[in-house]
């Protein structure tokens, strides 16, 4: 893919270097030409200096080739009209922006722009560190929250079992299994052992009954 990424701080050098070194096409764009020192010698991409929000600077990135676009600066207001840039006037298919103002989000989603909050994310996961009981939601699908993504953590008196045991068609799928490390999608008569990272995909209405087969409790 190439990608187009606004701002050269800590997080958009990581995600650079890190779609670099996944073999992507990366052009990053920063203000200040001293920013672009946090992307380190290994990196393979293109630098431009300038604003993501002009579009000679843009164009300059080649974002009229580019099939993905973040905008990650400091700023929610550049990172926006980046974004809307990218959107209607080069028509990147892929948009995303980060914004520190979890509260203003919806409002962005009305003018169908992608966006990530590191607040409200920081704040989930936070939550669910203190909350850990064996079961973490790691994500909320569709408008009211229909579906959830959850890391259930094997405990002992589920070890034995099997995937097909535990998933239940329609409401609970299993996607993965980490064990030692090592991620693997797991047959039907895949046997669970205690410590195994679970993560499946569970309609929230059923997810009391999803403790239970894994005898998590409440």
């Amino acid at each position: 893919m190439y990608v187009v990424i606004v701002g050269c701080g800590a997080v958009g050098s990581r995600l650079a270097r890190t779609l670099s070194r996944e073999g992507h096409d990366v052009v990053v764009i920063d203000r200040h030409a001293e920013s672009f020192k946090n992307l380190g010698s290994g990196f393979n991409g293109t630098t431009v200096v300038g604003t993501g929000i002009d579009e000679d600077v843009l164009r300059k990135a080649g974002i009229e080739q580019a099939d993905a676009m973040a905008a990650v600066t400091s700023n929610d207001n550049t990172n926006i009209m980046a974004a809307q840039v990218a959107k209607e006037i080069f028509g990147v298919p892929r948009v995303m922006a980060r914004i520190f103002d979890p509260d203003r989000e919806y409002v962005y989603h009305e003018f169908g722009l992608e966006t990530i909050s590191p607040t409200a994310v920081g704040v989930e996961r936070i939550k669910n560190a203190l909350l850990a009981d064996g079961c973490q939601r790691q994500m909320l699908l569709g408008s009211e929250g229909e579906v959830q993504i959850v890391e259930i953590i094997v405990p002992a008196e589920a070890a034995g079992r099997k995937v097909t045991e535990v998933e239940m068609e329609g409401k609970c799928v299993i996607g993965a299994v980490v064990r030692h490390g090592r991620a693997k999608v797991p047959f039907p008569d895949f046997e669970l052992q205690v410590g195994d990272r679970v993560l499946a995909t569970v309609r929230t209405d059923h997810l009391r009954r999803v403790r239970e087969l894994f005898e998590l409790g409440r």
